[in-house]
């Protein structure tokens, strides 16, 4: 069989001979595809065995995969006639890193977010058993996610059903992101290959566990999955397999190559030119300043080290660093009982996964009122990974939370005072947003914050109105001033640098006397930014005039910064344009 030529049909007709070779040949195509494009290389290059057998034991679309967090998907989507479009992968408008249901009719769900593959698929078998419909629904979930809580509620619901085609395989690569931690992880890896040793974990909640399965052997990945079919329980396939199976570079990676940049299949580098300084990086900076100083501060991460900067750290304070695995919400309480106990706790989450915790920071956070600090990168456009990892929703559901501070950096130097001051001097919860992508390097003066990071900087001052913005809509904005001058208009600009609480005085005292004010934020109007200062505008009575440019509420497609940036207006000639749209080019 070609694998660029071979249709869904003609697979299913293939002799069980022709699997393996078809296997390789899809390993050197991804191999090959994704070095040239970037792309979550690891996981998948560990399920091409699992994805063929599956799709060759089932019918698709009637049988359904549910991919947990989608971005394993590669191989299902070969097998589904998308070959061709793995070049426009991080691309606008190209190929999702995820499955979609945009893309086709083969991919029942879109998720991100880890955990939820079991629950959709115990809602699809349940309903295709009361609709009389012999079609299977299947959960193909890892190792890592696993020990996410929604996962473990559908485990205990799943088991006690009656007359369901519902079969769960996990894929136990021994990495979530990281690599895999816990007790599950622990009970998982130690279950050897081709032994008898029962399953004493999953049996004792009702399932039928078959293997452990070699994840790369499609012959017995295809016994056990008919054994499964023919079980009257539900039956948990537990398939052991490598992240980055074929791939050298990756045999040594700590996070086998999950996510690359365009790379070189020799060495595993990346092929683009050397990256700036994050803000995470300066983030964890400040950290470990302040762990040096302070024997109380704690670090936790839930599985993204790789995307904190905090690797260095967790090497220096191993005894004061935990990375719990894929449990945000776990983390979050726990960090409240460490300040509850004495400790000064910081957790740093990517935005989209903060999400998920959302209870935990009322409940926990907010009504505790201790000293925690929350860090949160990627807030904003997150680029090309699908619309659910935009940190757009952020401050419009955060805004409501009580005894919660916040902050946006401008550039490092404010990013590494906030966080000093996060673990030094403020009290109560506090959580500082920073975005995606390189951050504007500006001189970091290590140890004190001695920055009045409450207070509201005026860069311009402006005689036809002011632009009211926050840390990572800076930049734009004084480019949209430069503009704006170019027209002969004189326009102010102010950085809130805490956006919660507003700092109320400082910016009425800026707004009073201007004729129009402006709100920029790279998220949702509604409740966000703009609205919080159009509510302080309103109950002072300030008589400007007011327009907020931000973003819709509605799930913003994948692409770069700057793509989406000038898609939505949020450049400095959109915002220019709609300033000019709204009240012309005069003053």
């Amino acid at each position: 069989m070609d694998v660029k030529t071979m249709t869904l049909g003609e697979f299913k007709d293939a002799p069980r001979s022709a699997l393996k070779p078809l296997a390789d040949e899809i390993r050197q195509f991804l191999i090959s595809a994704i070095s040239e494009t970037g792309g979550h290389i690891g996981a998948n290059l560990g399920t091409i065995e699992l994805s063929i057998a599956l799709h060759y034991a089932f019918t698709s679309p009637d049988d359904t995969f549910i991919f947990d967090t989608g971005h394993t998907g590669y191989t299902h989507k070969i097998l589904t006639g998308r070959i061709d479009k793995f070049k426009t992968l991080n691309t606008y408008g190209g190929m999702n890193r995820f499955v979609s249901r945009f893309e086709s009719e083969h991919d029942f769900i879109e998720a991100s977010h880890a955990g939820t593959s079991i629950s959709v698929a115990l809602g699809r078998a349940l309903s295709m058993r009361n609709n009389g419909l012999p079609h299977w629904s299947v959960a193909f979930i890892g190792d890592g996610a696993l020990s996410e809580g929604l996962a473990l509620e559908a485990l205990n619901h799943a088991s006690v059903e009656k007359d369901i085609r519902l079969m769960i395989v996990i894929n136990d690569n021994g990495y979530a992101i990281s690599p895999g931690f816990g007790a599950i992880h622990e009970y998982l890896q130690s279950r050897d290959l081709g032994t008898d040793q029962p399953d004493t974990l999953f049996t004792a909640l009702g399932y039928k566990v078959i293997g452990p399965v070699d994840g790369h052997s499609i012959d017995d990945l295809l016994a056990a999955f008919e054994e499964a079919k023919a079980s009257p329980q539900v039956c948990i396939v537990h398939a052991r397999t490598e992240k980055g199976r074929g791939l050298a570079p990756a045999k040594n990676h700590p996070f086998k190559l999950h996510f690359s940049f365009p790379f070189s299949p020799e060495t595993g580098t990346s092929t683009l030119s050397p990256p700036s300084p994050s803000y995470q990086d300066v983030a964890a900076l400040a950290i470990g300043d302040c762990m040096e100083k302070d024997p109380t501060v704690m670090a936790i991460t839930p599985s993204t080290l790789y995307a904190t900067g905090l690797s260095g750290v967790f090497d220096r304070f191993p005894e004061r660093c935990f990375d719990p695995g894929m449990e945000e919400q776990h983390a979050v309480s726990m960090a409240v009982g460490m300040a509850l106990s004495g400790s000064r706790p910081v957790l740093f989450y990517q935005s989209t996964f903060l999400q998920r915790a959302f209870d935990q920071l009322i409940h926990d956070v907010c009504f505790a009122n201790q000293d925690i600090l929350i860090l949160t990168v990627r807030s904003g456009f997150a680029g090309y990974d699908n619309p659910t990892h935009h940190g757009i929703y952020d401050f419009s559901y955060l805004r409501c939370l009580p005894n919660m501070q916040i902050f946006y950096p401008k550039n490092t130097n404010e990013l590494y005072e906030m966080t000093t001051l996060g673990l030094t001097k403020l009290k109560g919860p506090v959580l500082i947003h920073m975005p995606y992508g390189p951050a504007p390097m500006h001189d970091i003066v290590r140890g004190e914050a001695t920055l009045a990071m409450h207070s509201p900087e005026l860069i311009h001052a402006g005689k036809d109105g002011m632009i009211v913005t926050v840390g990572n809509k800076v930049a734009s904005c004084e480019a949209a001033l430069a503009l704006l001058a170019e027209l002969g208009l004189s326009y102010g600009l102010i950085n809130v640098r805490q956006l919660k609480p507003l700092p109320d005085a400082e910016l009425l005292r800026f707004l009073g006397d201007v004729p129009r004010v402006i709100t920029v934020e790279e998220g949702v109007l509604e409740g966000g930014f703009g609205t919080a200062v159009s509510s302080l505008m309103h109950q002072h009575g300030l008589r400007a005039e007011l327009l907020q440019i931000g973003l819709p509420c509605a799930f913003i497609e994948a692409g770069s910064n700057e793509e989406l940036s000038a898609k939505y207006g949020l450049d400095p000639a959109g915002i220019v344009k709609q300033i000019i749209t709204r009240w012309g080019d005069k003053s």
